[in-house]
């Protein structure tokens, strides 16, 4: 009896700590990119409307701001997302709270951007900031959509992968694809086994 090994009361293990899904350095790659897109909007936009109501802003400044902005943004959005993704321990940040942030950080973009190169446009300057990024937010980001999670989007890609090589070799089977055939040479031949000249 003394040797016998109660394994009713061997505890279960712990889960591991939460990680992310995508890495830091893939977050931050994926920003830089998109802040560099939204900026060189956002200083279009900003150009057309300093031309059209004579604010006087150089095109430095116009770029300096647009970049920062852009910057400042995506920063304050991404790290939001990675907070509420550690606090939820989900891979999907989306929700109330996402949503929320991702309607103020454009203000605070704007602001703090227009606080530095054109000061006495802050209001203009931050609504115009906020209008484009409210646009986009509507439009592309969606933060208040939660029914597309990433395990979801996992879900789907592998589905689709194995639905795509199930479709070809179907394809295959059913006759609806073929390939030539070849001797034992590795040459091509034809129907009735000769060879087919590839000159």
């Amino acid at each position: 009896m003394s040797g016998e090994i109660n394994t009713s009361a061997t505890p279960e293990e712990e889960p591991g700590p939460w990680r992310p899904a995508v890495p830091l350095w893939a977050v931050a790659s994926g920003r830089a990119f998109t802040a560099l897109l939204y900026g060189i909007g956002l200083g279009v936009i900003v150009g057309i409307w300093s031309a059209l109501t004579g604010a006087g802003l150089t095109m430095d400044r116009v770029v300096g701001f647009a970049i920062v902005a852009a910057v400042i943004r995506e920063t304050v959005d991404a790290i939001a997302s990675r907070l509420i993704m550690r606090a939820k321990h989900s891979q999907d940040p989306e929700g109330p709270m996402m949503t929320i942030i991702a309607f103020i950080c454009p203000a605070v973009a704007g602001a703090a951007a227009a606080a530095l190169f054109a000061p006495s446009s802050l209001f203009p300057l931050t609504l115009v900031t906020w209008i484009l990024f409210a646009i986009i937010i509507v439009t592309l980001e969606k933060p208040w959509n939660t029914t597309l999670n990433h395990e979801e989007m996992m879900k789907r890609s592998r589905k689709m992968r194995l639905m795509t090589q199930e479709h070809f070799a179907e394809e295959i089977q059913d006759g609806h694809l073929s390939f030539p055939d070849v001797d034992d040479e590795g040459y091509y031949v034809d129907e009735d086994g000769n060879r087919i000249d590839a000159s």
